[in-house]
């Protein structure tokens, strides 16, 4: 299976994936219970849904609780869009802990970022020292976020 290939989910996975993503806190004795299995069934499932990369196990923090104040969409052009320099770039950006998300995108630019820094100082930082000498990089174009009112990881079709 191919990760762009859809795997087969019935009604007891999507009830699964359903209440994970209502309360991710839930023990397995409450997901049992809360999706109709007993402990085996459930934690083989599990498995599976995590083996088949359906679910990934993360944590997801506040960053204003942790001093990330500032939080921003930077739309990046490249110069050229061949696999080289997509590659450089994705290989100088990856490697930043600020950079919290990364996008390849088809549209007006190539890659959409989210950045995730202390404050305006620090996003000036990253964006002059670590964005600015990077050859491949045509323009840069930054939308500040103010507010989150719907942040969602995830929905089933």
């Amino acid at each position: 299976m191919t990760e762009a290939e859809p795997l087969h989910l019935d009604r007891i996975d999507r009830k699964i994936i359903a209440c994970l993503l209502q309360d991710a806190d839930l023990s397995n004795a409450e997901l049992a219970e809360g999706v109709g299995l007993t402990a085996a069934p459930l934690s083989r499932r599990l498995a599976r849904l995590y083996t088949a990369g359906v679910i990934r196990q993360a944590v997801v923090i506040n960053p204003a609780r942790v001093g990330l104040g500032l939080q921003a969409y930077v739309e990046i052009t490249l110069d050229r869009t061949t696999p080289q320099v997509g590659e450089r770039f994705l290989d100088h950006v990856g490697k930043l802990a600020e950079v919290v998300e990364i996008h390849a995108v088809a549209g007006d630019f190539d890659f959409l970022l989210k950045i995730s820094v202390r404050d305006m100082a620090d996003f000036k930082r990253l964006i002059w020292q670590e964005f600015d000498r990077l050859a491949e990089i045509k323009t840069i174009r930054s939308t500040m976020v103010f507010d989150s009112p719907k942040i969602s990881y995830g929905y089933l079709p």
